[in-house]
């Protein structure tokens, strides 16, 4: 996770070309491992139950809540580096409950959590065999991972981790940067010595995966100059020898930074870069404040993910929060499954490891409407009718599910490519009259309501 401010994620997201169709489990089999390790694919069972999924929580945690600063960003910058580095000497969360966090996770409706395990400031939130700059050497010393990832199997929430491959605090990562290394790790004469560091992070990953049964590794940092194509082919080929059906994201190599070879922030070239789904790290598209908008991603010829904030400016949490609102998530949330992509939204729990109330109203209220529209949403495919800031629609067998985004809208034009709607019904059930063209789709619709206005068409 890069720090970028409102306008910065902006000119940052990547721009895409929408393609009309949905990616289908046969076709995520052409992607895996890239060129360098031919004939290893994404695990067709895995790719299909996560996009099947299509809602999650993200979690950014750590020591440095207590400063309400941005994670790792703030090392060396608002906080230095010296005092960042002792926060975990007063971590002591005392309220953190996994069965709590799972069931407001679970309330709001997302299937599958991906927490923070290691940012680029390099703390460890479990038990590392691998490193003393841990939660176990805090002051709450309980395994906070562990306690989760068994919630979550109680609540039948799937689990992943979040791992930063690249590192600040680790003396044998290179380029030092924000403050320079920490002074836990041992040094010696070769110290930087950054094939050392890649073990060290594989090993990490390996207890991710083998004791904390994490089925999503979600990297970060494969936009510093450290981590190569090389690197991330071989961590990716490292976790499939693990375990066959964990999915890992295509940060994991260097797929989104793909000069000099392809254009910088090109789509991602799956037939090079290993990954089993992409990653697009953006903020919210219903941001109405007058600063500069972000263009709507559009469809992929891949399996891919939105990674957003419930608060408006920053991952981790902070004392003067501004959270979106139930609606613009519900929103947010449609135009990305109705694009065919996952949506995972970032909570940052306090220090004290609870929520802000009103994180949790915003979720609890947004989650209502989501399982009231579950059939809509969960095992959908993106749907052919997408009109940006006006409505988007998901597929699921002979049923389109059309959600009319804009309130003003008071009948429905569809362009019509070559379906044949032999029924459309509102949200109650009650059937629309509507009329049907070589060409157009047309629909008088009901009157604005709390969130979206609902439809389902049936095609013969």
């Amino acid at each position: 996770m890069k720090k970028y401010s409102s306008l910065q994620f902006a000119k940052k997201a990547i721009f895409l070309v929408a393609v009309f169709f949905y990616i289908h489990p046969s076709i995520a089999q052409k992607i895996g491992g890239g060129e360098l390790n031919p004939g290893i694919y994404t695990n067709e069972k895995a790719i299909k139950n996560f996009q099947d999924m299509r809602l999650g929580v993200s979690i950014h945690w750590g020591p440095n809540a207590k400063a309400g600063e941005e994670i790792s960003w703030s090392r060396g910058v608002e906080t230095p580096q010296p005092e960042y580095d002792t926060f975990y000497k007063d971590f002591n969360p005392t309220k953190f409950n996994a069965d709590e966090w799972t069931k407001i996770i679970g309330d709001f409706g997302a299937k599958y959590i991906v927490v923070t395990t290691k940012h680029h400031d390099g703390f460890s939130m479990w038990h590392s065999d691998f490193s003393e700059y841990d939660i176990a050497n805090t002051p709450f010393k309980r395994d906070y991972l562990k306690e989760l990832s068994e919630a979550c199997q109680r609540k039948n929430i799937t689990f992943g981790t979040y791992y930063s491959t690249l590192d600040w605090f680790h003396p044998d990562y290179q380029p030092y940067g924000h403050g320079g290394p920490g002074k836990i790790f041992p040094t010696f004469k070769d110290t930087p010595n950054y094939n050392r560091y890649l073990i060290y992070a594989k090993n990490q990953v390996r207890e991710l995966i083998e004791k904390y049964n994490s089925k999503i590794i979600q990297f970060d940092g494969d936009w510093d100059s450290s981590w190569t194509h090389n690197n991330g082919s071989d961590m990716y080929l490292y976790i499939r020898k693990l375990r066959d059906d964990v999915l890992v994201n295509n940060r994991t190599d260097k797929g989104r930074y793909s000069a000099p070879r392809f254009p910088d922030r090109s789509p991602w070239r799956a037939d090079i870069y290993a990954g089993d789904f992409e990653e697009r790290e953006r903020l919210t598209t219903n941001l109405n404040d007058g600063s500069e908008q972000i263009e709507m991603l559009g469809k992929s010829a891949h399996p891919w993910q939105a990674w957003v904030t419930l608060d408006r400016s920053q991952w981790s949490w902070k004392k003067d929060f501004k959270f979106l609102s139930s609606k613009e998530v519900v929103i947010d949330l449609l135009k990305t499954v109705g694009d065919g992509g996952n949506y995972l939204i970032n909570i940052g729990p306090k220090p004290d490891g609870t929520f802000e109330q009103a994180a949790i109203d915003v979720i609890s209220k947004s989650g209502v409407w989501i399982k009231s529209h579950a059939n809509a949403i969960y095992g959908t495919q993106g749907g052919p009718f997408v009109e940006e800031n006006k409505y988007t629609s998901t597929l699921k067998g002979k049923e389109i599910n059309l959600f009319v985004l804009d309130d003003s809208i008071k009948k429905v034009v569809l362009k019509n490519n070559n379906q044949k709607i032999s029924s459309i019904v509102d949200e109650k059930g009650k059937k629309v009259t509507f009329k049907q063209t070589d060409s157009e789709i047309m629909f008088d619709v009901e009157n604005a309501t709390d969130f979206v206005r609902c439809y389902k068409l049936v095609v013969k």
